[in-house]
């Protein structure tokens, strides 16, 4: 029969099992401790100002795949754990923190090793670290993030910005804003500005950029006798009034749109499109009638859905459908898009057609 002094042995030994299986279940205490409500202002700088930083210059080497040091970044509960020496990071304080000695790189402790991180960003680690470290609940980092940062920063996604005209050495040279940036370029060489161009070398220069041949005799005679204050803005109207102006540029945009007269892969059967000159000459009209570039694309894109005051505006449609044929209408309609995105976009999607 068991007695009560050997229950106390007992009820210790279930009391310290019940103790050990909690802790192994329980999560880390650094963790549990630091749990915290972060605003949409600190979790909206995270992801601009750290997040894609981490993806792009610390996930190779922390990341799920590999862990130098024992050390991940894509959590904010590995971040906090450490590495397997020593913790990384100490919550609220920067200067205490291993990781800001590693990025500022004064030490032996450098990172990224291959390049580093500019003072900016420096500079929001360490109001990032101060400010509790605001990570989004259950977000891991992934290696696409960085590529956020290249997108956001890339110069052709920028918004369009009035600049400043940069600073020159003769105020009286410019005539407009885009003389500044020349001047400024000629100054920084140590150049000066060629002698300005006679009559008849500048109706040459128009005339050629403009409708691609030379001007007349008598249009050269016209323009040198000219003498009202605005004859050369006279002499370019009447270059654009010209119809060799859309004939001459309208051979760029059709190179955007893959024009051709004929199907490309085709051989055994009708290899033209017969129609296709309609196209060419709705783009010549579009240069020459100054038609606005929004209507010029969305009459590219969907003529046939507008109510159109020309009936041969449909033509426009031949932005899509005038072009290689490859005997496969998916490929046909990859063309299209990829066609519709380089011109209207400057980007391509091509590679979404295998990697989306």
């Amino acid at each position: 029969m068991r007695t009560p002094t050997s229950l106390f042995p007992d009820a210790m030994r279930c009391t310290v099992f019940l103790i050990v299986a909690l802790a192994n279940f329980a999560p880390p205490l650094a963790v549990a401790q630091d749990s915290q409500e972060f605003t949409r202002e600190q979790i909206d700088f995270f992801e601009v100002k750290i997040r894609p930083v981490l993806a792009a210059k610390c996930m190779e080497c922390h990341g799920p795949d590999a862990q130098e040091s024992g050390l991940r970044v894509d959590t904010r509960e590995f971040l906090l754990k450490g590495s397997e020496k020593y913790p990384v990071v100490v919550n609220g304080d920067p200067a205490a923190s291993v990781l800001m000695t590693a990025i500022k790189q004064e030490t032996d402790l450098q990172m990224p090793p291959d390049e580093k991180l500019t003072e900016q960003q420096i500079s929001d680690f360490q109001r990032w670290i101060k400010m509790g470290m605001p990570w989004p609940d259950d977000q891991a980092l992934s290696k696409l993030d960085g590529y956020a940062s290249i997108f956001a920063n890339h110069w052709s996604l920028q918004p369009v910005k009035v600049a400043p005209l940069p600073s020159v050495s003769d105020l009286g040279w410019p005539r407009n804003n885009i003389d500044f940036y020349i001047l400024n370029k000629l100054d920084s060489a140590d150049l000066r500005p060629s002698a300005e161009a006679s009559r008849r070398e500048l109706i040459r220069r128009v005339m050629f950029d403009v409708t691609g041949l030379a001007p007349t005799a008598s249009e050269v005679a016209a323009f040198e006798g000219d003498t009202r204050p605005d004859a050369y803005e006279r002499m370019v109207d009447k270059a654009l009034a010209k119809p060799q102006h859309g004939e001459r540029w309208a051979r760029y945009w059709m190179d955007v749109a893959r024009y051709s007269d004929t199907l490309g892969y085709n051989f055994t059967r009708g290899r033209r499109f017969p129609y296709s000159y309609t196209f060419r000459d709705y783009v010549i009209r579009a240069f020459n009638s100054d038609k606005p570039y929004n209507q010029f694309v969305v009459e590219q894109l969907a003529a046939d859905l507008l109510e159109l005051n020309d009936d041969r505006d449909l033509a426009a449609m031949g932005f899509l459908t005038v072009g290689r044929r490859y005997r496969n209408q998916q490929l046909d309609v990859d063309d299209r898009i990829d066609t519709m995105t380089r011109g209207f976009l400057g980007l391509t999607v091509a590679c979404a057609r295998c990697h989306d």
